[in-house]
């Protein structure tokens, strides 16, 4: 079990993050909580909750000695409203409940915000237990003391801050979480990695990684408490808490609530993106790793509605200040800042992606009559996509006055297309190579590399696990560079690099004979039509588990052909291609002017 301890001016409490928590609740309370709380506890939570958890919850409270009475109201924001406030205020009178006695809120984020306005006006206060079983409300509603309910006139127009007494995040209970109410949560964790490096925005967890979601979670929280606790009232700093938030609320109300709150922040944080790049504010990489985080979330980047429906909504905004609006931007990844926007300027910022009809797009290379490139990107977008062969004594040139929207990049060009760039993704940077380019409206150049993911997509397929593993590399080019990369994070034992000259090289294979577990060609020596020819003889290698061959035309290698032969796992680069060329089209649908 992890915990925090968050200090504010006006209380203290614990958050405790860990599994099997609800089952021993009770107990939970009586060792955090003071004895002057009084053992009247109302539970409210709503029907879908009340039938997962309720009972193990009450159980645990009665055995604990806790007078229990509860109040359930139906799921969906649009019930966070007056007519449920008063009607809980008027069960906890008619159970004569006194401002000694304790809330336990028992849900998602609705739940958490209703039962805490309640918690906070009743009597001018009971004791607040939060008990979040959404991941959303783990990670931002339950921390922090934000307590309201909504009106016809929007989200959260009233309300208080009143700090929890406990806040109890049980993992188990993201197990019950639809899919659309966990990525909602997902957007509120991408907005946590945008705020702070801490949580890394490149290795979010998935849902099935336990172990790596509480890690995520107890780093999520931390990152708030540290807003909450150097501002409490959000007068200051802590607005930074509200990134994507502005936006977010209208799209949201805009949906009639039909949107979940962090699928309507994940619109809104896109969106603040794409302007903070195309006012000058951020780079595109930046902005690449945001929308990449969204998108694996399962969370859509496309919004549903046209900035001046949005506006309508803006200028009500309580931030507002005459014809200018504060808003939380991101500079880059970790730093975001409150900065005055003009709202005529936001006004004329269009919602909607580049449209790609007419993006001019393709694949960049020497020799590229084997390319199944076209045909994968015809199916990926309604862009044109070309095949480009460019003489070495040219490229130069060609990079300089770049004339393409955006492109892939094959051999023997990678490495020289990055020193063309203006804006690189972390991952291009630390490989040295790119395959993907993007052209701004500004003129600039942003250079990526999607092969890194087509190949970890290449070796999964395999079943192939790397750690510890004596891995040749035939090949020292951009290819080999991306393959070297992926295996030194899967933690290979040793990598070798072969080329045709230096210390390992072709003329001395036979000191590997022994040892190599792995070898992948990153060389074109098998591509059609050459389909002859093969980088090595597999036959004096004495224990090789798998070879990966990134060629895909033909489809069987010479060199895999033989791998075959012999019962040693093997893969061709096709699904490399697909999945790159994915990435890659995401990338470019992501332009912005």
């Amino acid at each position: 079990m992890r915990n925090i301890n968050i200090k504010t001016k006006s209380k203290s409490y614990q958050v405790l993050i860990g599994r099997d928590l609800l089952e021993n609740i009770g107990q939970k309370i009586l060792t955090n909580l003071p004895s002057s709380k009084g053992t009247n506890i109302c539970i409210v939570t709503d029907t879908n909750i009340d039938s997962l958890y309720a009972e193990q919850v009450e159980t645990s409270l009665a055995q604990a000695g806790y007078r229990i009475s509860k109040y359930v109201v139906e799921p969906g924001e649009a019930n966070k409203d007056l007519i449920n406030y008063q009607a809980i205020i008027d069960h906890m009178s008619k159970e004569e409940m006194t401002r000694h006695d304790m809330v336990l809120a028992l849900g998602g984020g609705l739940v958490g915000d209703l039962a805490g306005f309640c918690a906070a006006t009743y009597q001018r206060g009971l004791g607040l237990v939060q008990v979040p079983t959404s991941l959303l409300a783990m990670i931002d509603s339950s921390v922090g003391g934000k307590t309201a309910i909504n009106t016809s006139y929007g989200k959260n127009q009233i309300g208080a801050f009143y700090q929890p007494d406990l806040v109890v995040c049980d993992i188990n209970s993201l197990d019950s979480l639809k899919d659309q109410d966990w990525s909602s949560g997902m957007g509120e964790m991408v907005k946590y990695a945008v705020l702070d490096k801490s949580l890394d925005i490149n290795k979010l967890a998935s849902r099935s990684d336990l172990g790596a979601l509480m890690e995520n979670i107890y780093q999520a929280i931390a990152i708030k408490a540290k807003y909450v606790m150097a501002d409490e009232f959000d007068k200051g700093q802590r607005q930074a808490l509200n990134l994507g938030h502005t936006l977010g609320h209208a799209i949201e109300k805009l949906s009639d609530y039909e949107l979940r709150h962090g699928q309507a922040v994940a619109l809104g944080l896109n969106l603040i993106s794409r302007y903070a790049v195309a006012r000058g504010m951020m780079k595109f990489s930046d902005h690449i790793s945001i929308a990449m985080a969204l998108d694996k979330a399962g969370l859509d980047l496309a919004c549903p509605y046209e900035m001046d429906q949005l506006m309508d909504l803006i200028r009500a905004d309580k931030k507002r200040q005459g014809d200018k609006i504060n808003l939380i931007v991101p500079r880059s990844i970790g730093d975001c800042q409150i900065i005055e926007i003009d709202l005529d300027d936001l006004a004329s910022f269009d919602t909607r992606p580049v449209a790609t009809r007419t993006m001019k797009s393709g694949l960049l290379g020497e020799s590229l009559s084997h390319s199944k490139s076209p045909e994968l990107h015809l199916g990926l977008g309604d862009y044109d996509y070309q095949l480009y062969e460019i003489a070495r004594d040219e490229i130069d040139n060609y990079m300089k006055d770049y004339p393409l929207d955006c492109s892939n990049v094959t051999i023997p060009y990678k490495e020289t297309a990055l020193g063309y760039c203006d804006d690189l993704s972390a991952r291009a940077k630390s490989i040295g190579a790119v395959n993907t380019l993007v052209k701004l409206g500004d003129g600039s150049l942003y250079g990526d590399n999607t092969d890194y993911y087509g190949f970890s997509k290449m070796v999964q397929g395999l079943e192939l696990d790397p750690s510890g593993k004596y891995v040749l590399i035939l090949g020292s080019g951009g290819a080999s560079k991306t393959v070297e990369a992926y295996m030194k994070d899967m933690g290979a034992g040793q990598i070798v690099i072969v080329s045709r000259s230096g210390q390992d090289n072709y003329e001395n294979l036979d000191r590997h004979y022994d040892l190599a577990d792995i070898i992948v060609n990153t060389t074109p020596l098998g591509m059609y039509p050459n389909i002859d020819q093969a980088p090595l003889d597999l036959g004096p290698f004495k224990g090789l588990e798998a070879v990966l061959d990134l060629i895909y035309n033909p489809e069987e290698t010479r060199l895999l052909s033989q791998a075959k032969s012999m019962g040693i796992r093997s893969i061709n680069g096709m699904t490399m291609l697909k999945e790159q060329a994915k990435l890659a089209s995401f990338i470019f649908k992501q332009r912005i002017l």
